[in-house]
Parts: structure tokens; C-alpha cells; sequence
């Protein structure tokens, strides 16, 4: 048999393709009841939309418009931006993917905070760049001049995460603002919003007040958190248009199906039913915390729909402790643990899995 040699990028060496640990380990055990480890929402997508897409049905024979160009004017119409200003994709995790595409190559550094969202590595990686790592403050928040520090001539992008994952916490405005002002002109920030709808409990309409001082931003948003489209795989990206020409042309073609256009398109039209399911995941949130506390576990106050437990040396235990009482959570070795908000029953069985695991620990 003969063998084949080939160059794998060298970038990509060390890493494992996205959550397959996780998915080995899944498929050697029985399935979990509950899923709380990836941040998806309890609820199904908004009433409206689930009955909008029936007449999507009838047409999934046929290639949707690559260009997205109805979701498009739909986002730069909501955004109150042009929609040469906007990038559509597969989900955000893939409009970002093109981003560092199109913004990286070997030898370019990417900077972002850690611990982050678990992809951000991986998506680096398969850009040929290089991931520029800087912890979290004691109190989960972006060390926004630990940031600025490691930000060289190398470096092609900057990525923040408000509200961040996995802690939940947000960058303060005016902060945040001098930030992208002190930044030099060869950087974009890429300013990842995939949980902003929690934050400011709806999706207000108009522009992300980060595009108007700072030219060189680039605002990453999803319909998979708070509209509850995580299966339909849509998000989109607002920045300047010299960026936005140059990220579009990284797209994978026919990237967003007919059906997750539709859908996406439905969401952003019904912000009464969305504000209405945001009231109650803050509401859930807000007693998972309380309940956890209970059992005297740290939890850091969270703006998004899941809450972060900083318990590096009880991470492992707590997963496990999880896991046998069949709730799956996101333990991260070393860090913390994250939590997604779910359903009441889910919340019921890992909390009673944990009163007798979280007797005489000491956190």
C-alpha cells in the first residue's frame, strides 16, 4: 500500500478539528438529556418565523442566491447602513472565517482575549495566521491594555467579545471606544456580538455605534443565539465597504441556504415576540444564578444566555459531576465552567446533581 506524504499547513498542526474530543467522547456514553454546553436557546425560533418558512419548503431542490442579496438589504436596512457595508454568511463563527481570510496570512498575528470562544483558535489557524493570546481579568472582563500591548506591526486583526464568551461580561462603552482610537491604522477590530440581544434585551434597529468613530470596526453578529436559528447556520458582518468588498469574496458559494435566508429575514422583523423571549432567558438566568449561589459557587454576573462559573481547580469534577446526572455543560481545564441557560428541567437536574457534589468543596 502505498503512502501518501503531504504538507500540512503548519499553523494547523497542533490543533484538532472543532469540538472532536468533545464528539468522541459523546458517542462512547450514553447521550446526554440536556444540552447546556453550547449556548443554544431553550426556545424554537419565534412563532412567526416558524410558520413563515413553510413556504420556503417546496423550494429546497433549488440553489439559493449566492449573493444573499435579500437578507443583505435586510440587515443594511435594519442597520440603517448601506448594504455594500454588509457581509452575509454561515452563521457568525463563518462570517468571521472569511474575515481572517481576507485580512490574514502567514506571518499575521490575530490578538484577542482567552479564554475565548473555543473556535477563535481554529478559524485563525486555518488563515495561516497566528493567534495572540491575553488572559481575562480576575473579574472576566477584556484587558483592553494588555490588548493594546501586544498589538505590533504584525498584527492584522483585533477581536473583542462584548458580551464575551464564555464569560458573559461587556466592555463598557466609552472604553471600548478609546480602545479602537488608540489602535494603529493597518488594525481591524473585529467586535463579535453574537450575544448582544441579551444585552440590550431586543435588537434595536440602527447603526453599532462602534462604525461611526472608528473606521476600521467591523461589527459580527448571528441569528443562531437569540432568534434561536442556531441549525439554520446564519449570521452577518456590518464595516467599512473597502473591508466588506474584500470579505465577500471569501464566501463559500450558496453559503446561506433559501431556508435561512427566509428565516433570518422574518427574525428581524418581530421584535415584539423577541423582546418577549428575552425577558424570560434573563428571568431563567437570574435564578440559575441565585440557585448556584446557593450552593456556593461563584458565578459572574452575565449578559448573555449562559453564566460563567470561574472554578479552575473544580472545572474537570464539576463536567463530570454534570454529565452523570445526563446534563452536558462547557468545562473549560483550568479556567471555569460555562453554563447555558435551558429549560427549567434541565436546570433541575443539574443543580440537584451538584447540591451532593458541592458538599465540602471549597471554591
Amino acid at each position: 500500500m502505498t503512502h501518501t506524504t503531504y504538507a500540512e499547513r503548519g499553523t494547523l498542526a497542533d490543533l484538532t478539528a472543532y469540538r472532536a474530543e468533545e464528539s468522541a467522547r459523546a458517542g462512547s456514553g450514553p447521550r446526554a438529556a440536556h444540552d447546556l454546553s453550547s449556548n443554544e436557546l431553550a426556545l424554537p425560533p419565534l412563532p412567526s418565523v416558524l410558520a413563515g418558512v413553510q413556504s420556503e419548503l417546496p423550494r429546497l431542490g433549488r440553489y439559493p442566491d449566492p449573493t444573499a442579496r435579500e437578507l443583505t438589504e435586510a440587515v443594511a436596512g435594519h442597520l440603517r447602513v448601506a448594504p455594500d457595508q454588509v457581509a452575509v454568511g454561515p452563521g457568525s463563527a463563518g462570517v468571521l472565517q472569511q474575515i481572517l481570510l481576507a485580512l490574514c496570512g502567514p506571518g499575521d498575528e490575530v490578538v484577542y482575549a482567552w479564554p475565548g470562544f473555543d473556535a477563535y483558535p481554529l478559524l485563525v489557524a486555518v488563515a495561516g495566521a497566528t493567534s495572540v493570546t491575553v488572559p481575562l481579568t480576575g473579574s472576566g472582563h477584556h484587558d483592553l491594555d494588555a490588548l493594546a500591548a501586544r498589538v505590533t506591526g504584525r498584527t492584522k486583526v483585533v477581536i473583542l467579545c462584548s458580551p464575551h464568551n464564555p464569560t458573559g461580561t461587556v466592555i463598557e462603552r466609552e472604553r471600548l471606544h478609546a480602545f479602537l482610537r488608540s489602535l494603529p491604522e493597518h488594525v481591524v477590530t473585529v467586535l463579535d456580538e453574537a450575544y448582544v440581544e441579551f444585552e440590550r434585551c431586543g435588537d434595536p434597529p440602527g447603526l453599532p455605534d462602534v462604525l461611526r468613530p472608528a473606521g476600521r470596526t467591523v461589527v459580527l453578529r448571528t441569528f443562531s443565539k437569540a432568534y434561536g436559528l442556531a441549525g439554520l447556520r446564519v449570521g452577518y458582518a456590518a464595516g467599512p465597504r473597502e473591508v466588506m468588498a474584500t470579505v465577500r469574496k471569501t464566501a463559500i458559494p450558496f453559503g446561506v441556504t433559501r431556508l435561512a435566508e427566509h428565516a433570518a429575514i422574518l427574525s428581524l422583523g418581530n421584535g415584539a415576540e423577541l423582546r418577549g423571549r428575552l425577558a424570560s432567558v434573563a428571568a431563567a438566568r437570574s435564578e440559575l444564578a441565585l440557585r448556584l449561589r446557593e450552593l456556593g459557587l461563584p458565578v459572574l454576573p452575565s449578559q448573555a444566555n449562559f453564566l460563567w462559573l470561574p472554578i479552575p481547580s473544580h472545572a474537570a469534577s464539576f463536567g463530570r459531576a454534570a454529565a452523570a446526572a445526563g446534563v452536558r455543560v462547557r468545562a473549560v481545564q483550568g479556567q471555569g465552567v460555562r453554563v447555558s441557560v435551558g429549560a427549567p428541567e434541565a436546570h433541575d437536574m443539574l443543580l440537584a446533581a451538584l447540591g451532593q457534589w458541592a458538599r465540602g468543596m471549597r471554591f
